[in-house]
């Protein structure tokens, strides 16, 4: 694990932008303190140069311009590796044929472009085409000082250029040959990471289809008993309030079976693009849907009432939002409230757009009862975290006269154009 650190390290450290100049300022400076030098003491250099500088009026200023044309060039080595190469092979017969062997000034950064080069180079067949153009430029150069300018001997030039040529190729193909295999193992790692995360996503989607299963086959299977027993003992007793009763148990169960056939078909169905994991399973729910719910407290004796104030927002995902957020109010009365005699919700549609939603009973709650309580129970503190992560605002917990849920639901439609509009902009 740690030489894959270290060996991403080195890719990235490579990779960084800057360090494509410090090579760039260390021949700079090389090449400030050699011309400083051919300033200050000209008879120190070499024939040819020394008559060129001293003769002609632009033999100085060119020459500088020649430098300063190759650094910027060694600037762009690792973005155009071949180009600069030719480039600066012709600088270097370019300075061989002007100054004689003053085109030694420019070696050391040859050599920098030639390693990068070699390490950079897309494919072999252009590296090895890079090559061979810069070798008979650089023989050409040594040419040109030793038989034209005869400054200096062809062997004494050829000697010590091609060493240093020979050594800076093997030095690049080492860390060509490096630098590549640090890729495989770093395109290794991500391929392995990359397999593991599949292996971790075909788990989750065995153990979803799993609970899928037994979802269907054990709650399915006692509803569906429900179901029969239910219509088995339709009209049975003789008594209006026990037969509704009964027929109300049937619907209820009829359909939890579709709620739970359809939550079972969501589990067992691919995740994929199309399927937003922010929609709710099953369909969505409108604002009349609620009377049902409110139905069914009064046929178990519990005094229910709506208010409705405002006008309804048109938004298909706060109006079942809502609708989810009222039913399990009134369903935790229902199931945890003592003595609850009667329930109050109130819809106060804003002009915003959004819904304040509360629900008043008169129950109380048992001591070991935490379900009602959003910040323990599972129902609430779900509803809860879902109105919040819709940029509303969501409280439960005792009031005055018994149970108090206050949530607030902004505009969804509006949130979700502006989200979209964002994406389009970004």
């Amino acid at each position: 694990m740690r030489a894959d650190k270290k060996t991403q390290g080195w890719i990235q450290l490579w990779n960084r932008p800057y360090t494509a100049f410090v090579a760039v300022f260390l021949c700079a400076i090389y090449e400030t303190m050699m011309l400083t030098r051919l300033i200050l003491a000209p008879g120190s250099a070499n024939r040819t140069l020394y008559q060129v500088l001293k003769s002609d009026s632009w033999g100085l200023p060119l020459f500088v311009v020649i430098i300063f044309v190759a650094l910027v060039t060694l600037c762009l080595r690792r973005l155009y590796p071949m180009a600069t190469l030719l480039v600066f092979s012709g600088l270097l017969a370019l300075t061989a044929a002007i100054y004689g062997s003053g085109c030694t000034y420019l070696i050391i950064p040859w050599l920098v472009n030639l390693y990068a080069c070699a390490v950079e180079a897309k494919s072999m067949a252009s590296l090895a085409a890079g090559l061979c153009s810069s070798t008979i430029l650089g023989l050409l150069s040594i040419a040109l000082s030793a038989n034209w300018h005869h400054d200096v001997h062809f062997t004494d030039l050829l000697y010590p250029t091609g060493l240093a040529f020979a050594l800076c190729l093997t030095a690049a193909f080492f860390s060509r040959s490096a630098r590549q295999s640090r890729m495989s193992e770093q395109a290794l790692e991500e391929e392995r990471s990359h397999a593991q995360t599949l292996a971790h996503e075909r788990d989750q989607a065995m153990y979803q289809s799993k609970v899928a299963a037994d979802l269907h086959d054990s709650l399915g299977h006692d509803l569906t008993a429900i179901i029969a027993l239910s219509e088995g003992m339709d009209h049975a007793s003789g008594k209006p309030e026990i037969d509704e009763a009964i027929s109300m148990i049937n619907d209820l169960a009829r359909q939890g079976l579709d709620d739970t056939r359809t939550a079972v078909k969501t589990l067992q169905s691919k995740a994929g693009p199309e399927n937003d994991p922010a929609q709710s399973i099953g369909e969505e729910h409108g604002w009349n849907d609620i009377k049902p719910i409110l139905d069914h407290a009064r046929h178990a004796g519990i005094s229910t009432a709506l208010t409705e104030t405002g006008r309804r927002p048109q938004d298909p995902r706060q109006a079942n939002l809502a609708f989810t957020v009222t039913r399990e109010a009134i369903t935790n009365a229902l199931r945890h409230g003592q003595g609850v005699d009667r329930i109050v919700v109130s819809w106060d549609h804003d002009s915003q757009g959004g819904t304040n939603i509360t629900v008043r009973d008169d129950g109380q709650l048992l001591n070991n009862d935490t379900d009602n309580n959003g910040s323990n129970g599972t129902g609430l503190a779900r509803l809860g975290a879902e109105v919040q992560a819709h940029g509303g605002s969501f409280h439960s917990g005792p009031g005055p006269d018994g149970w108090i849920l206050q949530a607030r639901i902004p505009s969804l439609a509006a949130t979700a154009a502006d989200n979209t509009g964002k994406e389009e902009s970004a």
